[in-house]
């Protein structure tokens, strides 16, 4: 199985954005034992032939991620991605559009993100403040995009090249305006990256909430697992997300 994992939180509260640190050792644990190799979203992308790879994705800028997942990475050896939403740096995720379920958490400082990128954590793009593209206009989308790049670009000397959509949501016209900015933009559809190529700019991934159990984990890329990955995606096709 080729795919992309996504991750926001690393903490003990249990909530709909969180794995706990043993959750998120014991799966990095259960893709290595699976015979998969954990590489860096641009390997991954950049050679699709190579098959039993899987890289992984933090989306948003939670302080836990610093705190908290970045030892187990260290532990075990595990490139990684950030996606940043830069206009809450030092704050929280309480952007304008999150609805009102979603718990809160300290997002990164700046120390912070310049630490996980010193230790290889490529920082990408997830917008400035987190809305949904798809009511925005071209122009206000190009600046939450382009602003995003220049904070990145002028903390960390890098401009980034993927993009992930806040939220999931894009359609043809958001697309094509993040192909304008970006190498790669990555959705939330719930799917591996087995078969063909799928299209750089609706690149799908795998949402660890749905990946929690132990046996799960410990059975990566499995008939079993891809029949979970399966189902989660019929249902979230279901409820139209």
């Amino acid at each position: 199985m080729r795919a992309v994992l996504t991750f926001h939180g690393v903490d003990e509260s249990g909530s709909v954005l969180s794995l706990r640190r043993e959750e998120l050792r014991r799966l990095l644990r259960g893709v290595r034992a699976s015979c998969h190799e954990l590489v860096s979203l641009e390997s991954l992308l950049t050679e699709p032939d190579r098959p039993d790879r899987v890289a992984l994705t933090f989306d948003d800028g939670f302080r836990s991620v610093h705190d908290a997942a970045l030892p187990v990475l260290r532990e075990e050896d595990a490139p990684a991605t950030l996606f940043l939403t830069s206009g809450h740096v030092g704050g929280r995720n309480d952007w304008r559009s999150q609805p009102a379920w979603a718990p809160r958490f300290p997002m990164l400082s700046r120390a912070q993100i310049e630490a996980l990128a010193e230790a290889g954590v490529a920082i990408e793009a997830h917008t400035v403040s987190h809305p949904d593209l798809t009511g925005l206009p071209d122009d206000a989308v190009r600046e939450e995009l382009e602003s995003c790049c220049g904070v990145i670009e002028a903390r960390l000397g890098r401009r980034p090249q993927a993009f992930a959509y806040p939220y999931g949501r894009f359609d043809g016209r958001v697309a094509g305006l993040a192909s304008e900015a970006f190498r790669w933009s990555l959705t939330t559809r719930m799917a591996a990256l087995d078969g063909p190529a799928p299209d750089p700019h609706r690149i799908p991934r795998l949402d660890t909430f749905y990946l929690r159990e132990g046996w799960l984990q410990d059975r990566f890329g499995s008939a079993a697992f891809r029949g979970v990955v399966n189902l989660r995606a019929a249902l979230r096709r279901l409820r139209g997300g």
